[in-house]
């Protein structure tokens, strides 16, 4: 199994008030690159555990958990939430679905 697909964890900033400028300001999000495994996850299977079908759900596996807290996993550019998770042993597995907006 190859780890070599990058994604990244993104944990979004908090509002701050700059005096200056006299308004509320939206802080930079924090990205941790990390390195998965990432395949679509199958038909049958969906069915099974979810039942239903969606073209854009995707498992994601990591060699390592990510314990840090996020918000969104961005993959190719394109962001997902976390559906579920599994943590076998020392390992970390997500199935994930793309975001609508």
């Amino acid at each position: 199994m190859r780890y070599d697909t990058p994604i990244f964890f993104v944990k979004e900033a908090e509002k701050h008030y700059d005096p200056e400028a006299g308004e509320w300001i939206q802080g930079e999000p924090v990205r941790t690159k990390k390195y998965a495994n990432v395949t679509h996850m199958g038909a049958d299977r969906q069915q099974a555990v979810f039942g239903d079908v969606k073209a854009n759900r995707l498992v994601v596996r990591l060699q390592r958990v990510y314990s840090e807290s996020y918000d969104l996993i961005e993959i190719g550019g394109k962001a997902y939430h976390t559906d579920t998770e599994r943590l076998p042993s020392d390992t970390q597995s997500l199935v994930v679905i793309q975001n609508n907006g």
